[in-house]
């Protein structure tokens, strides 16, 4: 049903008042051919006379027509076709009966056909062929029957109806076109936002898109960049364990005996690697013997005096004699001063001096240090 509604009412146009108007000619056609159809066709079955069925035939082919029309979009064609219709309808009346002066009113019919299927200033058209088809009739009867039927002062009741009903018509018709025009003029406004409010939002969808884009490779070079930084730190941390590997060297140099020399400034780092340092590589090595060399060591302080002294402590626990040498003048007035105390390790001038000592098994030209240096 509702496919068939949309056919009906389909337009073959894109003006909005040629569709409406299109709209109401179609509807109007196909009401009237149904009716004529339906009752029309029935009561000419009733009474049928050749005059009937011809009429019936004529008008419902014009409405055929106009139906027609009116879906093409030719609305004012078939508007001008129907009022066309309707002005002889009413006017023959008054031919076939000249003593009614009460036919040409249905001249009233054809201005409001004009109102609905026209444009508004087509209607005055319309009104000028009522009037001139209705005058010229009246002078097709003669004078004796316009003057006892009351023709002329009926033509003059008939002409200011017309008139009146052209001007409301005409007026309705106009207040409805410019209502139309304004709907069509907002309606044209808001497409035109739409329009705009679309361009704008792709630009801002586009512009979203580019900025995601760049904030995507901004971090793929944050990230390459903090793969880089993890590369260079791993790398750095590599070097430091390198150079504290260089800072405290293990040298055996027997198969019980180990040196472990240590080389530049003295620090928290540094001694946390002595230690671990000299531990393994008694573990390593099966060391009997720990030669610490200070040769390269020019200051010492309290803190890496207790370090050396732990070292010992834990070496002795592990059967590893502990053995300082190349304590330099400056570095024993410093330990001196500060009180360190290196109880239980042997010290030596020299590294030969301590490997030869070990090799007399432990002379007493090792001197074992009394407690504190």
């Amino acid at each position: 049903m509702d496919n068939f509604r949309n056919w009906l009412l389909h337009i073959d146009a894109t003006d909005p008042d040629t569709q409406r108007r299109g709209k109401i000619l179609v509807s109007l056609s196909a009401g009237v051919v149904v009716v004529l159809l339906t009752v029309g066709l029935t009561l000419t079955l009733i009474q049928p006379t050749i005059g009937r069925l011809i009429n019936l035939t004529l008008a419902t082919l014009v409405f055929v027509v106009s139906f027609i029309l009116g879906k093409k979009g030719l609305v004012t064609i078939g508007g001008y076709l129907l009022i066309t219709l309707t002005t002889i309808g009413a006017l023959s009346g008054e031919i076939l009966n000249p003593t009614s002066p009460f036919n040409m009113f249905y001249l009233v019919p054809t201005i409001l056909l004009a109102s609905i299927l026209l444009k508004p200033y087509q209607i005055w058209i319309v009104l000028g062929i009522c009037l001139a088809g209705m005058f010229g009739i009246s002078q097709l009867i003669p004078p004796e029957i316009r003057t006892g039927g009351h023709l002329n002062p009926a033509l003059a009741h008939l002409t200011v109806l017309l008139f009146v009903s052209a001007f409301i018509a005409f007026i309705g018709a106009q207040s409805l076109a410019s209502a139309l025009t304004e709907a069509n003029e907002a309606r044209h406004r808001v497409e035109a936002a739409n329009q705009q409010l679309a361009e704008l939002n792709n630009s801002l969808e586009q512009r979203v898109a580019e900025r995601t884009a760049a904030l995507q490779h901004l971090s793929e070079e944050q990230q390459a960049t903090l793969a880089r930084l993890e590369e260079s730190i791993a790398a750095q941390r590599h070097l430091q364990q390198t150079i504290a590997s260089l800072s405290v060297p293990v040298i055996p140099v027997r198969d019980d005996s180990i040196v472990i020399p240590l080389v530049g400034a003295v620090t928290t780092e540094l001694l946390a690697h002595f230690n671990n340092t000299a531990l393994e590589s008694i573990e390593r090595y099966g060391a009997r013997m720990l030669i610490i060399d200070l040769t390269g060591i020019a200051l010492l302080d309290t803190q890496a005096a207790a370090t050396i002294v732990q070292t010992a402590t834990a070496a002795r626990l592990l059967g590893t004699e502990t053995t300082l040498v190349g304590i330099r003048p400056e570095v024993a007035q410093t330990l001196v001063s500060l009180g360190a105390s290196f109880t239980g390790i042997r010290t030596a001038a020299t590294l030969q001096a301590a490997l030869f000592t070990q090799q007399r098994g432990g002379s007493r030209s090792a001197r074992e240090a009394p407690g504190t240096i």
